[in-house]
């Protein structure tokens, strides 16, 4: 990395008082995560946010939540007064940081961020959303969904939420998103009202429960938790990038925090490291199954990520998609990798193993691929620019940190 040696978090010594709670964090005991446990899962959603959509849509005032959600962004913003009580409930209930909520944990989640945030993109966009789409019940509310909001063609209702889903993870992880100048609270109370409203309006247009469980059920958040958090751990290690176990416990830590803000059951927020992995794991094994509206899904991820690519790198991104996911998911989502390209960035890993076997601390393959990455992000902020009506905002810290020009 380009970063100083004191801008590294492999270079902090933690307090003695941080290190044990993070080894007592790592001591926990594992849940079972069967398949008993998560079918039951499945049948559950969120009453709270539920209650309160039904009601305010159910009454014609859904124009109260549009305004919520053009003047609440930072934490410290207040409700306005003129809103239906149910609301102003929420957001006040909704507000608590959980009894656990570690902030030196915080503050080490989001310097693991700082420094890597921007390879965590591409993970996000070649591992976690392709391995989600495998998932074939859970990737047909992102399918519906996106037909629900189809102004301008479903290719860019798709484009929409995948932009929508960058945002949501850079303004929990930025630094200070839990500060009262931040956005990470706020963001997640908005993108849970989301989530109810979806339910509302799938169920009214006709979801087969009986064949898709509850639309955004407690399984499929937590799954996605997982994506977000220890699955993008697993893809930094695909790409030779390995954490220290403080930093991953940490950064397991902040979505913890984002889980139970965004009304995750507390049973399915698992212990640490180790039991998250296990979670992600078994939900994936419990809902992979090809699906349609999965590859269609994918197909429109590919041809975006195509979009905001270098030349010549744009035909290896179904390559990227198929080293970072394997090839029995990536034959779910039908990911079709050129075997060349493919043996290609297998021979470029193997080089930068070689590499880091004669080098304690090699940096070249995070140069690499924190080059790309780089690119991908200004790429990507220029072209939502000119063709989707949706902005993307990078806070100045990350952009300065990340090497994004500003301008």
């Amino acid at each position: 990395m380009s970063a100083s040696p004191s801008d590294d978090t492999r270079s902090i010594v933690l307090p003695d008082s941080v290190r044990r709670r993070i080894e007592a964090i790592q001591q926990r005991p594992l849940h079972d995560w069967s398949l008993a446990f998560l079918d039951a899962k499945r049948q559950c959603t969120d009453p709270l946010a539920d209650d309160v959509i039904s009601t305010v849509l159910g009454r014609g005032q859904g124009g109260y939540v549009n305004q919520l959600f053009r003047d609440l962004v930072r934490n410290d913003d207040p409700v306005p007064g003129n809103m239906p009580a149910e609301i102003s409930d929420y957001f006040r209930q909704t507000t608590q940081l959980p009894e656990w909520f570690d902030p030196d944990l915080i503050a080490l989640s989001q310097q693991v961020y700082k420094l890597h945030g921007h390879l965590m993109g591409l993970v996000l966009s070649c591992k976690s959303l392709p391995e989600s789409y495998a998932c074939a019940k859970g990737a047909m509310v992102l399918y519906q969904t996106g037909r629900l909001n189809e102004h301008h063609g479903a290719r860019e209702a798709f484009t929409r939420r995948i932009v929508e889903t960058a945002q949501f993870v850079v303004n929990v992880m930025s630094p200070d998103s839990f500060e009262p100048e931040g956005l990470a609270i706020r963001t997640v109370q908005k993108v849970r009202l989301i989530h109810a409203t979806i339910r509302y309006y799938l169920r009214t247009n006709g979801w087969q429960t009986s064949l898709y469980d509850e639309p955004i059920n407690q399984e499929d958040m937590a799954g996605t938790l997982m994506a977000f958090s220890v699955l993008v751990l697993d893809g930094l290690k695909k790409m030779r990038i390995n954490l220290a176990p403080e930093e991953e416990e940490a950064f397991l830590h902040a979505w913890r925090v984002v889980g139970y803000l965004m009304g995750v059951d507390d049973d399915l927020l698992p212990a640490n490291c180790t039991d998250g992995r296990r979670l992600g794991k078994a939900i994936l094994d419990h809902q992979i199954e090809p699906s349609d509206h999965g590859r269609e899904l994918t197909g429109a991820l590919i041809k975006f990520k195509q979009e905001i690519s270098l030349e010549g790198w744009v035909g290896k991104v179904p390559e990227w998609i198929h080293f970072m996911v394997g090839p029995d998911i990536a034959a779910t989502i039908g990911v079709e990798a050129d075997p060349e390209k493919l043996q290609d960035l297998q021979e470029l890993m193997n080089t930068f193993d070689k590499v880091d076997s004669l080098v304690k601390s090699s940096p070249i393959v995070e140069d690499v691929a924190a080059m790309l990455a780089r690119v991908a992000l200004k790429m990507m902020i220029g072209f939502m620019g000119r063709n989707v009506d949706v902005n993307f905002y990078l806070p100045e810290s990350l952009k300065k940190d990340w090497g994004v020009d500003p301008t």
